[in-house]
């Protein structure tokens, strides 16, 4: 029997005992791992729970001091984790608690620069701008953030808003261009014209070759400003750079005008017709030159001209009637109202203008006819019927005094 036992065992004799030293190592292996998994745990529950922490970051924001205490204590976070808890905190409305775990993962540096421009954020929501903008100084990089902002604020016509966004992106970044030329763009819609100077001059600064935009944008704002000097030399320079910039020439016109040098103007506005002889603007503008200095002859042509170049502009054939008259010219005064009307035949306005200027030059007829075309469009203008009646009884007498 014990030789087949022999024969059928395996192991020899003594077999039995590596078997049972292997189960011992086993379990000694298993409650070893058993031990580690359940520290392990515990490691984990404090970092990705902390339940401690997470219960300073859920109490109100008027008592923030437990959720100091919490991050003083030895089970303190990490950066990550301490952004974590202020969105947790933000999402309850906890806004003082979200300050201070934002200012706790300041001290981390691995997570600093996003809760910097987090706090940053935090402040700007809040309407703190300033300290929003100091906070977010040492976050260049979020400039970006803050122009595409300006960008889509911009786009659905908040001016303001916009205006603080490309502001931000300046002061993050004050090397960043876009930021400063939208800026004054904004600045210089809003009339806030020395502001807009400086943010223009800060694009000149940073880009010795700036867009022809920006170089039309700062001589006009100082022109706006009252500065026509300093207008004609950002105009010079901007000329150099941009030799066939209309609107250069324009502005430099403007400026002397501001300064009553008409003849000089008057001169800049005939360098313009010798190179864009179809610009009926400027051909308007020559023609207001003209009439300030009671040149009424040379206005009605340089009018001609522009109404010539654009015959649908109303204001061109009103400021033609104008000087024409002016110049004792009844006919091209007359075509310019008939062309008026035409442009406008249900302008009660326009149309009544037109009926003074005909029953003024004993165009009895033809005035009659544009007055009572006046009160089919408004009954109760008394002008138009007082002028009317007056055409129907030149004496003033009416059928009351015979």
């Amino acid at each position: 029997m014990r030789e087949a036992l022999r024969e059928t065992d395996p192991h020899p004799a003594g077999g039995y005992l590596p078997n049972r030293w292997l189960t011992v190592a086993l379990l000694l292996a298993a409650l070893v791992l058993a031990g580690r998994l359940m520290g392990l745990g515990d490691a984990l529950d404090d970092v990705l729970v902390n339940p401690p922490l997470v219960k300073a970051a859920m109490r109100v924001g008027g008592a923030p001091a437990a959720a100091g205490d919490a991050i003083t204590s030895p089970a303190a976070p990490t950066g990550v984790q301490a952004r974590a808890l202020a969105q947790i905190a933000q999402a309850t409305g906890q806004r003082a608690t979200v300050e201070i775990w934002l200012r706790r993962a300041l001290r981390d540096p691995q997570s600093a620069y996003l809760a910097q421009f987090e706090l940053c954020r935090l402040y700007w929501q809040e309407g703190r701008r300033d300290k929003a903008t100091e906070a977010c100084r040492a976050t260049k990089a979020s400039a970006a953030y803050w122009l595409e902002h300006g960008y889509l604020a911009d786009q659905h016509g908040d001016r303001a808003e916009a205006l603080a966004y490309f502001q931000m992106a300046g002061n993050v970044e004050p090397a960043l261009i876009a930021a400063w030329q939208h800026a004054g763009h904004a600045l210089f819609a809003f009339e806030r014209y020395d502001e807009a100077i400086q943010a223009y001059e800060r694009v000149l600064a940073l880009d010795p070759s700036p867009t022809a935009d920006v170089v039309h944008a700062l001589g006009q704002a100082y022109l706006s400003a009252g500065n026509p000097t300093l207008a004609r030399d950002v105009l010079d320079r901007g000329l150099l750079i941009y030799p066939n910039q209309r609107e250069f020439f324009l502005v430099m016109a403007e400026t002397y005008r501001q300064e009553a040098d008409l003849a000089t103007a008057d001169g800049w506005y005939g360098r313009i017709l010798q190179r864009w002889p179809n610009d009926a603007r400027t051909w308007a503008y020559r023609a207001e030159v003209a009439a300030a200095e009671g040149r009424w002859v040379d206005a009605l042509t340089f009018l001609q001209e522009a109404t010539t170049n654009q015959p649908e502009d109303v204001g061109y054939w009103q400021a033609l009637a104008a000087a024409a008259a002016k110049a004792e010219n009844v006919s091209v005064a007359t075509d310019a109202h008939e062309r008026v009307m035409a442009l406008r035949p249900n302008d009660p306005g326009v149309w009544l203008q037109a009926g003074r200027f005909l029953a003024q030059t004993d165009q009895a007829g033809p005035a009659r006819a544009v007055l009572a075309h006046v009160l089919v469009l408004q009954a109760d203008n008394d002008e138009a019927a007082a002028l009317l009646a007056t055409l129907d009884d030149p004496t003033g007498q009416g059928q009351g005094s015979q």
